[in-house]
Formats: C-alpha cells, sequence, structure tokens
C-alpha cells in the first residue's frame, strides 16, 4: 500500500531521529572512561546544582560519587534509551504499518529486538574500551527505559487505533 504523505514525512523524520540518538548512544560506549566521565559531567554538575538549590548541602563530598553515578544510570542509561525507545518505535511503526503483514504487535516486538540490540551491544563495545566495563545491570537499565519509552509509544498507537476503528464502526 502506497505511503499518503504525512506518514511519509513522519517516517523520515522518526528514522532520522531514531538514527541519530542510536548513534549518539553508540558513540558514547565508545569513549573511554576519562572521555566518558568528561561527557557527563556538565549533566551532573547541573543536577548536583538542582538538588542543592533546592535543599541546601544535600550532594556533599560524601555522597559525591554515588550521586555522580546515580545521575549517569538515570540519564546516561534510562533516560537516553527511553528517547530511543520513543524514537524507534514510531520510526518502526511508520515503517512498517501500510504493509501487507503488518500487525500491531509485530512493531512492538520488532521495536523491543532493534532495544534489545542496542542495549546489548554498547555494554559489550565497552568491555573492550580502556577505563569502561560492559555491566549486565547497565543492560536492564538500558533495556527498562526503552520499554518505558516504546511502552508509551504502543499505549498512544492502540488508543488512536482504537479511536479510530470506533469512528469507522459508527460511520457503518
Amino acid at each position: 500500500m502506497k505511503k499518503n504523505k504525512l506518514d511519509l514525512i513522519l517516517l523520515i523524520i522518526f528514522t532520522v531521529l531514531a538514527l541519530l540518538i542510536n548513534a549518539y548512544i553508540v558513540y558514547h560506549a565508545c569513549l573511554n572512561g576519562e572521555q566518558s566521565t568528561e561527557a557527563s559531567q556538565g549533566v551532573i554538575e547541573v543536577s548536583e546544582d538542582v538538588v542543592n538549590t533546592i535543599s541546601p548541602g544535600t550532594i556533599n563530598e560524601t555522597n559525591y560519587a554515588s550521586f555522580a553515578t546515580f545521575i549517569r544510570k538515570a540519564f546516561g542509561h534510562f533516560g537516553l534509551f527511553v528517547i530511543s525507545g520513543l524514537l524507534t518505535s514510531l520510526a518502526v511503526y511508520f515503517w512498517i504499518k501500510d504493509t501487507k503483514w503488518y500487525r500491531f504487535y509485530l512493531g512492538i516486538i520488532i521495536s523491543f529486538l532493534i532495544g534489545a540490540l542496542i542495549a546489548t551491544t554498547t555494554e559489550i563495545i565497552q568491555l573492550n574500551v580502556p577505563n569502561r566495563s560492559g555491566e549486565f545491570i547497565d543492560v536492564i537499565i538500558d533495556s527498562s527505559g526503552y520499554l518505558l519509552g516504546l511502552g508509551i509509544v504502543t499505549l498512544i498507537l492502540f488508543l488512536i487505533i482504537r479511536h479510530q476503528n470506533k469512528k469507522q464502526v459508527n460511520k457503518e
């Protein structure tokens, strides 16, 4: 089935954005430990300032290292993978939605497999980068973030499709 103009535009936009965020994630997995720490330092400092503005003295020398690790995991793993899950699942949806073999659940499965592949690949890459370590817990955190993004898109698409089906039934 031929794609309409809006669907084609959305397909291109979501595909480009998904490729960009996933390339960004893989690029950062390739950075050595020092470069990775430097790249995340700005986010950690802003987060520290926000927390200490809300509750002065909360982040201090004794808990800074664990706070920095939490921020790296929350933003660098979970947060980036939420965005990846959102954009990649939308790209997959617009790629396959007009095909003869399209099924809603097939899009979910394809999207999930892409997310699991990226999460696993980035951690395997880190096993081979100086001063980095690939950790199974990070695969879990990455996959959880990706699943949240995928779940949000799935829920929205489910509601849209359901609404369209109800409108179609009411017309008949």
